[in-house]
């Protein structure tokens, strides 16, 4: 229910905005994306020790309306995750605690409106939303971590547990700038994660929270230029 209504939000507003220009349109071309893709995890059950730095790649679609409005459709492949800190228990000590890589992959197909507030700026204000269809190929064997207690094992849960979170859907909201001309394009985006990753575990009771956000930076480089579609 959550997350169509959510794409029924981002279409409604996509559709707003961009209906009334379809008369209007001057031009559109195509092109590769490469960048990179520093994520994170947000959670109830484990702490963050730091986030995952990859590269991104990809491919867009963009249609320009009189100069000052476009829409860009996007394909993009995206390592996501994060490092997070479990504890290892010991009968005779206190536990120590040791990072543990909560990685994913992602296909994301994204949808995103730009204006230009400036005509003589190229610089370009981004809106949009993303799907992403989500894989993992974590290790299962380190079944002495535990995460959501660091304290008492009796109230922790085994981070491998976890791994099934990582697999499934994600989605949400995303936006940035874009600035550039002709052939190349630089966008900076902020993706935020709607989708409750916790719920991709089956036959689970409990209610937890993970979910996922990111920031991309980088370039579109066009087939053609602008001019040579008219």
């Amino acid at each position: 229910m959550k997350m169509s209504r959510f794409f029924i939000a981002v279409l409604l507003i996509l559709s707003s905005v961009c209906l009334p220009l379809l008369q209007a349109q001057s031009s559109y071309k195509m092109g590769v994306i490469f960048g990179g893709n520093y994520s994170s995890l947000r959670s109830d059950l484990f702490t963050t020790a730091s986030g995952r730095l990859t590269a991104t790649l990809g491919a867009s679609v963009l249609l320009g309306f009189e100069n000052r409005f476009e829409l860009i459709s996007e394909i993009n492949f995206a390592q996501k995750g994060a490092s997070v800190k479990t504890a290892v228990f010991n009968p005779e000590n206190r536990p120590f605690i040791r990072n543990y890589a909560l990685y994913h992959n992602s296909f994301e197909a994204g949808v995103f409106a730009g204006y230009q507030p400036l005509e003589s700026l190229p610089l370009r204000l981004q809106a949009g939303g993303y799907f992403g269809g989500l894989f993992h190929t974590l290790n299962r064997s380190d079944k002495n971590m535990y995460v959501g207690n660091y304290e008492n094992i009796v109230e922790a849960t085994q981070v491998t547990l976890l791994n099934e979170s990582m697999s499934g859907i994600d989605f949400g909201p995303a936006f940035g700038v874009s600035g550039g001309e002709g052939r190349f394009r630089v966008n900076v985006r902020y993706y935020l994660g709607l989708r409750n990753l916790y719920d991709n575990i089956a036959f689970t009771t409990e209610n937890h929270r993970i979910k996922s956000n990111s920031i991309r930076v980088a370039i579109t480089y066009f087939f053609k230029d602008r001019s040579e579609w008219y």
